[in-house]
């Protein structure tokens, strides 16, 4: 019998997906389930498992990160410990959201941490609802902000390396992945011109724009953080 364990949880929601399964057609269904598997299939592919067999129809290996899809979320937890565990959550939930970006999804997601149990299809555990919560549940200042937020129990748990904190950005209180640190050779430079650019192209309201853009303008990168008047330090008392 399977039993929890303690595991980042990354979930991502592409948004957008109901109200345009509200308005499609028999043909814009399928294609729409179409584009939702292929985009899973592609996910999975890019987890860092050590060992990946890409049969077309499914993929199979080492089961490092295992993976659930429940519509339009994607959900990602470990069953057991590995090094590096919060540093590889964090690139992979990087490299999602920006592959949803590209391929016309509005991604909007977050990184839990805690205990997690798996079964058939079913996933529970406080580890779970620490992620969801963090990314369906935000506040009104959040709740529009188009990237990946960080709860405090991932956060706390993240190794105090430059690698890590590269990778995260700090606004209005809470962190976030950076959406531009990271360079995926597959997908190309990512600024923020270009992530409005997909938000636009993938038809974002105007709450999302808003509220996305000045996220982008505004948050706090490593390099700011090392400075001596970083917002960030000053409020959470860390120092590099």
């Amino acid at each position: 019998m399977k039993r929890p364990n303690e595991s980042p949880v990354l979930v991502m929601d592409a948004l957008g997906i109901a109200s345009k399964v509200a308005s499609a057609n028999e043909f814009e269904l399928i294609s729409l389930a179409d584009k939702l598997d292929d985009q899973y299939h592609n996910f999975k592919l890019r987890l860092p498992n050590s060992i990946v067999i890409d049969t077309k129809k499914n993929i199979f290996g080492s089961q490092e990160f295992s993976s659930l899809r429940m519509n339009d979320m994607f959900i990602v937890f470990s069953q057991k410990q590995l090094p590096d565990f919060r540093l590889r959550y964090m690139v992979s939930a990087a490299i999602l959201y920006q592959q949803l970006l590209t391929l016309g999804f509005i991604p909007r997601g977050a990184l839990g941490n805690g205990l997690v149990l798996q079964r058939n299809d079913m996933i529970l555990g406080n580890g779970f609802i620490d992620a969801y919560m963090s990314a369906e549940k935000r506040g009104r200042h959040f709740k529009d902000i188009c990237a990946v937020q960080l709860s405090y129990n991932f956060f706390k748990a993240v190794d105090n390396t430059e690698h890590s904190y590269r990778l995260l950005c700090w606004y209005e209180g809470r962190f976030f992945l950076n959406p531009i640190a990271l360079k995926d050779p597959d997908i190309g430079d990512f600024d923020r011109d270009k992530v409005m650019d997909c938000l636009i192209s993938s038809g974002a309201n105007s709450q999302k724009l808003r509220a996305t853009e000045k996220f982008l303008e505004n948050y706090e990168d490593y390099d700011q953080a090392m400075k001596p008047e970083s917002k960030s330090r000053e409020l959470t008392g860390w120092s590099p």
